[in-house]
């Protein structure tokens, strides 16, 4: 605080004047008006400290706070999950797609007016609506609604009948046809001489490629390869692989390859993109799913979803994950990035995120980088490591760049080794850049060396787990023929939070998953056997957790992975009310039953977008 003496001098009257009216402030008649400035702001200090002790330092009055809307909406007699330490919570209430209060029915009660609409919950769970972590929802609508589709347990004769069915349904002039998804261990499994050759038999001279149930690698035909310039002197970019025949002519199973063909192949096109948009958003609210994270979103998926939302059809938060098919990795495109950031965001389309491939999977494909060999099938094979798609000081150059851009950055990480380096990469950002706080992303963090555990925390890293590969299945199968007694060692957990570690899970649809359905790797969460009981065994149960805590990962560790921590994950007054009414208590049930879970309706901001028939069980007037 500053003061001017210049008004008292104005007066024309010596400082000993006032000396009589104010002593705190004249304690010497003999001070002159220039060397009494300092010691009356001082004094002015002290003297309002002082009447601020007496009067309680009151501020000036205020306006009232403007009174809180009343509820449209009371939701009662529920039995509802908060997520935000509040038992037995038993109403909501919702105004403006808000929620304005949730606990006990009388409370809630208070915030009605004589237009308040009551739906009664029948006792029914609610919880706050879902948030899948990782996903390509975009990519998976098109794959349901375009793809010659087949299972990943699809037998080769299955895999015939279906492709046969796909060219002879195709349109004459129809040059292409993509499908999908074989087994990453297909061709380990049955014994086919030439891939290539195999498919061409079913083709009648149409061009097809059908990706693996990874989404990593393809199988293509002789008219693929032809049209997409590749033949035996091709050359595959850096951590893919070609098959090839004992003469050296490639067999069409193209490792590593999505990258290289992402510009190649025909592309699918905004139009085929709103209609894959569109199917995921009714798969994702069938199922109680209110957001998702797009994993790796090309521009054209991203200009979808923006679409999407102008024209009011995109009722959940999306992240996309920008992402863009360079062979070259190591040159990232910042302003690139910048430009589809600014471009395409919107109320619910989050693009401040970008995705990195470092390494392939872990599978008996071998291109996920590990620090210990894999499994060889004979003696006279070279060691078989895995490898990365940038080197460590390439990555933590990128990393460094994207982070201080403001991007946060999920790395596709599926060995121990690519973890590793992904660590090291994130650990030269904060260095570089002043320890941002961005909750940078390591996905399908499978594999991770014990020294490296502690380091999530440490960096503040969240580990992106995958619910579908902690049970036996055909692929976990696969990665543990190619890694011996290392591959029962798969999803180190609880071990991971144990150690403070953030954690977020995803289904990864389509790949490996046929659908968004999260009920299925929450049980796996818990008892890391097969939901469904078709592969005995279990997957490393010591790294099993609890219902609690998956249901936080999978609420409000989505929610802080699409930055809207403040906004949803959940039911709190002020939040979004984005919240799922199931058929089942989780609390109450066997782990056993969590996969037999149904979404009775699903909510955003306020609205329902999904009720599993036209009498959901709930009476009361109609929330719509």
């Amino acid at each position: 605080m500053a003061l001017s003496v210049t008004p008292f001098a104005l007066f024309g009257l010596p400082p000993y004047f006032f000396r009589p009216f104010f002593p705190a402030f004249f304690p010497d008649r003999h001070y002159t008006w220039a060397a009494m400035n300092s010691l009356i702001t001082q004094r002015f200090v002290t003297v309002l400290c002082a009447a601020c002790l007496v009067t309680g330092c009151r501020e000036p009055a205020q306006p009232a706070p403007a009174p809180l809307p009343a509820a449209e909406v009371i939701y009662a007699q529920g039995n509802i999950y908060t997520g935000a330490g509040l038992p037995g919570a038993t109403a909501l209430a919702v105004a403006d797609g808000r929620i304005l209060a949730v606990g006990a029915a009388d409370q809630v009660e208070q915030t009605a007016n004589g237009q308040t609409r009551r739906v009664d919950l029948a006792g029914q769970f609610v919880m706050p609506g879902i948030i899948d972590g990782h996903a390509h929802p975009a990519w998976g609508g098109v794959t349901a609604s375009y793809y010659c589709l087949f299972p990943a347990t699809a037998l080769p004769n299955e895999v015939a009948e279906t492709i046969s069915a796909c060219v002879a349904q195709a349109a004459e002039d129809e040059r292409w046809i993509q499908g999908g998804l074989w087994a990453a261990d297909f061709f380990t499994q049955y014994q086919i001489e030439s891939p290539r050759a195999w498919l061409d038999g079913l083709s009648a001279g149409k061009a097809i490629a059908l990706k693996d149930d990874s989404g990593h690698n393809y199988w293509v035909n002789s008219t693929a390869l032809e049209l997409l310039g590749l033949d035996a002197g091709s050359v595959p970019p850096a951590g893919a692989v070609f098959g090839r025949q004992p003469d050296g002519e490639l067999n069409g199973v193209l490792i590593e390859s999505f990258g290289l063909l992402a510009d190649k192949l025909p592309p699918w096109t905004v139009d085929h993109y709103r209609t894959g948009v569109r199917y995921a958003v009714a798969n994702a609210h069938r199922y109680g799913i209110t957001g998702f994270k797009d994993a790796s979103a090309t521009e054209t998926e991203v200009q979808a979803y923006f679409a999407a939302d102008q024209a009011g059809e995109l009722k959940v938060n999306v992240a996309a994950c920008l992402y863009t098919a360079d062979e070259d990795m190591s040159v990232v495109d910042v302003a690139g990035y910048r430009r589809m950031r600014d471009a395409y965001r919107s109320s619910r389309v989050h693009t401040n995120f970008v995705k990195i491939f470092l390494d392939g999977i872990p599978t008996t494909s071998r291109t996920a980088a590990m620090v210990e060999p894999y499994v060889t099938v004979s003696e006279e094979q070279q060691p078989i490591y895995g490898e990365m798609h940038l080197s460590q000081a390439d990555l933590a150059r990128v990393m460094t760049e994207l982070d201080a851009a403001g991007f946060t950055v999920k790395i596709h990480a599926a060995g121990d080794r690519s973890v590793h380096t992904a660590l090291n990469a994130i650990d030269a950002a904060r260095a570089a850049n002043g320890g941002s706080n961005r909750r940078h992303e390591i996905a399908h963090a499978g594999f991770v060396l014990d020294a490296d555990i502690p380091r999530f925390a440490q960096l503040n890293v969240v580990a992106d787990l995958s619910p579908h590969l902690w049970f036996p299945s055909p692929i976990v199968a696969s990665v543990r023929a190619a890694l011996g007694d290392r591959g029962m060692r798969y999803w180190p957990n609880r071990s991971l939070l144990d150690s403070g570690a953030p954690l977020l899970m995803g289904s990864d649809w389509p790949a490996v998953a046929p659908d968004l359905n999260p009920w299925i790797g929450l049980e796996a969460l818990i008892t890391r056997t097969d939901p469904a009981a078709a592969y005995p065994g279990t997957g490393w149960r010591e790294q099993a957790l609890s219902l609690e805590q998956g249901l936080q990962i999978m609420t409000m560790g989505g929610a802080r992975a699409l930055g809207l921590a403040d906004q949803v994950g959940t039911l709190e007054a002020g939040k979004w009310a984005d919240f799922v009414v199931l058929n089942q208590d989780l609390f109450a049930i066997p782990p056993q039953q969590i996969s037999e879970t149904l979404a009775v309706a699903t909510y955003f901001q306020g609205e329902r977008v999904y009720s599993l028939t036209a009498n959901s069980g709930m009476s009361g007037q109609s929330d719509n």
